[in-house]
């Protein structure tokens, strides 16, 4: 194991933000990990870990700790009927085990495609998009446990981890337990089609327009284009923007604060209230969810807007963007700013789904 001192992270993230780390290490095994921990203990240091630094947004003056880079990319599979039980270590990028899956003909994963991030990262927010999330195919995840002793590995099941909307029992106790394998359960029958569809996209429609079942290397296809078109893909060759994703959760509200949000915004400007549609989406549980790019409509924060060294993404109002050199304080004024518009406009106040990590105010 190499500990490496004062470590720019800033390279190491999407946003190309951030100061140093004090301690920096690298993964490549279970064993790597507990070592490191052990390390982190004997100099009573913090413990951040580090994916492909996605969602994460890292102060100016860095991480006083140690960071782990989980870096074990192994993959393992078992065959169980129609199902292929597939175990990969958490510091697979998440985008190349999309590809994998894709050229091994196993389905379920395709609709997440051109999402950054690693496995173990994917698994904590419970990555979701298109009609797809991690949880409709994870099965269970090999764990260290930091809060006990010599680094004890456990396995954590899909029930335990009380997913939710972008969100986990992982997300519910941040620096507890360390993902380090996670098994999901993927379909060998490549002949289905997700039924995805909003007010852009169909997938029935691909279908049509293709003239045949589209193949999954074909949803991938389509995916990876409207990430693009809305400005939600960081990868080479493709019009991409340093962002961190989209900077904030959307918000669950009564169907008594949605009927006041829809009186709101005709209020504002009734037009774009229509044109803006559908921006609601009514739930099981009878509560709505609220498209938090809808709500910014109607403050200066739109597509577009640029505020020195930042920016809000030209394509998705909710990616703000590193436009030239900026600051991670800059970035965390602008997204509070934003959060203190919708409140004042609609009396909700944006969650964020970036993490910050380090002193940022």
């Amino acid at each position: 194991m190499k500990i490496q001192e004062h470590v720019s992270l800033a390279p190491l993230t999407t946003l190309g933000v951030g100061g140093e780390a004090r301690f920096f290490i690298e993964a490549q095994s279970i064993e790597e990990v507990i070592e490191a921990l052990n390390f982190a203990h004997k100099q009573s240091l913090p413990v951040f870990v580090l994916g492909a630094g996605s969602n994460i947004l890292i102060a100016d003056d860095g991480f006083n700790g140690l960071v782990l880079a989980l870096r074990i990319p192994d993959i393992t599979t078992e065959v169980h009927g129609t199902l292929v039980w597939v175990t990969v270590g958490s510091g697979m990028v998440w985008d190349d085990f999309v590809v994998w899956s894709i050229e091994n003909k196993l389905s379920g994963l395709e609709c997440m495609s051109g999402v950054p991030g690693t496995v173990g990262g994917a698994v904590v927010a419970n990555l979701g998009c298109y009609g797809a999330q991690v949880s409709d195919t994870f099965m269970h995840a090999e764990v260290v446990d930091t809060q006990e002793k010599n680094g004890t590995l456990k396995i954590i099941k899909k029930e335990e981890c009380v997913f939710s909307y972008h969100d986990s029992m992982f997300g519910h106790t941040p620096g507890r337990y360390i993902i380090v394998h996670a098994t999901f359960a993927l379909s060998t029958d490549t002949a289905a089609i997700p039924a995805y569809r909003d007010n852009r996209f169909d997938m029935a429609m691909l279908a049509q327009n293709l003239g045949h079942t589209p193949t999954k290397s074909e949803i991938r296809d389509a995916v990876l284009t409207m990430r693009e078109e809305k400005g939600s893909l960081i990868m080479k060759n493709r019009v991409s923007f340093k962002s961190a994703g989209s900077f904030f959760h959307m918000p669950f509200v009564s169907a008594e604060k949605y009927a006041h949000i829809i009186a709101q915004a005709r209020a504002f400007d009734a037009q774009k209230e229509e044109q803006l549609r559908p921006w609601a989406w009514k739930q099981p549980d009878g509560l709505y969810k609220i498209a938090p790019g809808f709500l910014l409509e109607y403050t200066e924060f739109v597509k577009g807007y640029v505020r020195g060294a930042v920016g809000i993404s030209p394509r998705h109002t909710l990616s703000i963007i590193n436009v030239a050199n900026a600051r991670a304080q800059d970035i965390a004024t602008l997204a509070r700013d934003m959060q203190d518009a919708v409140e004042k406009k609609f009396g909700i106040r944006l969650e964020r789904e970036v993490e910050y990590v380090g002193d940022i105010h």
